[in-house]
């Protein structure tokens, strides 16, 4: 039994998730009230954003204080390094030096960490070990540790949001044939090209949920709360309104098929003796009606789906269909390092 719950402050949303054994016993998704990323709020709206974490807790009946809580993945610099083979302290210098040329903050302002993930057996001579790298600049984390503080929370860990999704669809991942995970939030999608344990790329597009509103709010000279309310009620389906939406949509969504395009080339120019499974979309821009046939149709021969990780859970009936929503925050949920 976890004795943590995971909690995933997004710009816009806050989601909640306490696991028990098979079953989730608390499901909590919120708004958040500031309508930004943690490092773009001032004092004030950190303070109300500890508050509303207060009662949201609360409400949700959670007792304990432990948490395992997630870094947007915006706010962090996540790598994936092919480098020669070598001893432990030889790779922690190699490791700094490459961030040092790409980390925009001085070496003593950022947290680093790294693991292995693939180092070959036999050494011939040319072969390359596989390292995920993760940068955190200090003051996020620092902002992020202060935030729990402020609800009175004991955070167990942060991580940034990729292992949370590896986590959460673990069971349904393969090292032989991996798969794309594609989590379309509101401020910006990341993807991760990933199998059951290996990273094979990862790549975070800024551009999410909110562009498609804004996009939508300016072609049809509608505020931003009712351009959203289309984009739910209509998304990219071409017999909709004229096909008026298809068309405002389609660019954002061709600039998403061509990344998973170059992803799926550039894994398979490597590995030719692989496939890509599959893409699993998840996070709320997951729901756009008429994504995932497009899609189909733009990647031919790669199957897409929308990914639950509360598939085998026993969850209650009004929030069973939430799962993509939940998808890092249940992999947060689901730490037991």
């Amino acid at each position: 039994m976890a004795a943590h719950f995971g909690l995933d402050i997004g710009s816009t949303s806050i989601k909640i998730l306490k696991i028990d054994g098979k079953k989730i016993s608390a499901v909590v998704v919120a708004a958040n009230p500031s309508n930004k990323n943690l490092m773009a709020m001032n004092n004030a709206e950190k303070i109300a954003l500890a508050d509303h974490l207060k009662e949201l807790i609360k409400s949700a009946g959670l007792k304990g204080k432990q948490v395992v809580a997630s870094i947007s993945e915006s706010l962090v610099f996540s790598k994936l390094m092919q480098l020669p083979i070598m001893s432990s302290p030889e790779l922690a210098t190699a490791i700094k030096w490459e961030l040092d040329q790409s980390v925009p903050f001085p070496p003593n302002e950022v947290e680093t960490s790294w693991a292995v993930l693939n180092k070959p057996n036999k050494i011939k001579g040319d072969e390359k070990i596989s390292v995920y790298v993760v940068a955190v600049p200090t003051p996020v984390s620092d902002a992020y540790v202060q935030l729990l503080e402020l609800v009175e929370l004991s955070p167990l860990r942060l991580e940034n949001e990729i292992p949370a999704l590896m986590r959460s669809f673990s069971s349904v991942m393969s090292d032989e044939n991996p798969s794309i995970l594609v989590n379309i939030g509101s401020s910006g999608t990341g993807l991760v090209l990933a199998g059951k344990e290996q990273i094979f790329g990862n790549y975070y597009l800024p551009f999410g949920g909110l562009v498609m509103t804004k996009l939508i709010a300016d072609a049809f000279g509608l505020p931003l709360d009712q351009a959203e309310s289309y984009k739910r009620t209509y998304g990219m389906v071409k017999d909709q309104l004229e096909g008026k939406m298809f068309t405002v949509l389609k660019p954002v969504i061709d600039n998403l098929a061509g990344e998973l395009k170059k992803l799926t080339i550039a894994y398979q120019n490597e590995h030719p003796e692989s496939t890509v499974n599959r893409i699993i979309l998840t996070g709320g821009g997951a729901y756009l009606l008429g994504l995932i046939p497009y899609l189909s149709e733009s990647l031919s021969g790669v199957e897409i789906v929308m990914g639950n990780p509360f598939s085998g859970m026993s969850i209650d009936q009004k929030n069973s269909a939430l799962g993509p929503v939940f998808a890092i925050a249940y992999g947060l949920a689901t730490e037991n390092s």
